[in-house]
């Protein structure tokens, strides 16, 4: 594709143009009074604050690789920070957990796949639900396909599930580029979405969950069937948000899908099929699509 870019930089680039594309018209939603660009909101400042720190070169090296013989998930309650008071009005914490539990994974060697996003624990920034930036450096981050957490760890010690009702967006930052993942209260304001583009006129998610598959493997001692492994297996679920409308529509990554998902804008995606004829359906291709759109 001409418009490919490397790994994780496709998303900062295209986000990044959403953000700071302002001169085009483009802001996130939320923003007061759009028509003066000075007026950015907490929200506004704080995601752009997350695009420049997973778009910097610059990367402290720091993160912790996953004991993959060793898979635990922990259920404690963690608050990145004291609860504050926001310009004319205040915020109370409860200490109360979004789950009670989260189960013990074991697994043979045979394992496939993992809960885990990312290989590695990694630097990250958190938005909470004021919209302030947490940053704690002494402190790593992943996202938990199967739970739908955000883990954090620090050193040596186990990883713990952030409260969920404390976290509006948070970034994983990668070798190169990074990602966004954001709770849309429009779709659901219990899980995390990946943010694959933000504008005025549309936006796209992605949900990423992961689903253990035990060996189901039978024999009659001449011959087998099923599986011999455990496995982790991604299901990916897309989303486009008009948000003039206020609607998220789920679609999947074919053409009839995205025609009946966007059937105001069929003109405009016919004639984006054409001019993209016989590139791959895939996430950079919608990515692209959704650009255009909001231009």
């Amino acid at each position: 594709m001409k418009y490919k870019l490397p790994g994780a930089f496709s998303l900062c680039f295209l986000i990044l143009q959403a953000i700071n594309g302002q001169n085009n018209g483009v802001v996130l939603p939320g923003t007061v009074n759009p028509g003066f660009r000075s007026a950015d909101t907490l929200e506004v400042l704080a995601f752009r604050r997350l695009l420049n720190f997973i778009s910097t070169e610059s990367n402290s090296g720091k993160k912790s690789d996953i004991n993959m013989d060793s898979l635990k998930r922990l259920s404690e309650v963690h608050f990145l920070s004291n609860p504050v008071q926001a310009i004319g009005s205040s915020f109370t914490q409860e200490n109360t957990s979004y789950d009670n539990f989260l189960p013990q994974v074991y697994h043979r060697e045979g394992l496939q796949g993992s809960p885990f996003f990312l290989a590695a624990y990694v630097p990250g920034l958190v938005v909470n639900q004021l919209d302030t930036v947490i940053d704690k450096s002494d402190y790593l981050y992943n996202y938990d396909k199967v739970s739908g957490n955000l883990l954090l760890k620090r050193g040596n010690e186990s990883p713990i599930a952030v409260n969920r009702d404390q976290v509006k967006y948070f970034c994983l930052k990668a070798d190169k580029g990074g990602y966004i993942f954001e709770r849309v209260s429009l779709i659901n304001p219990n899980e995390y979405f990946q943010v694959l583009f933000k504008g005025l006129k549309f936006s796209l998610y992605k949900q990423i969950k992961s689903k253990f598959i035990p060996a189901n493997q039978k024999t009659d001692g001449y011959s087998s069937a099923g599986k011999d492994f455990d496995e982790y297996r991604d299901l990916y679920t897309f989303f486009i948000i008009d948000q003039k409308k206020g609607e998220p529509v789920e679609f999947e990554l074919s053409k009839k899908s995205i025609r009946k998902a966007l059937p105001a804008e069929n003109a405009f995606i016919e004639q984006y099929f054409k001019d993209h004829k016989g590139e791959d359906m895939d996430e950079l291709y919608i990515q692209h699509l959704i650009e255009k759109l909001n231009n």
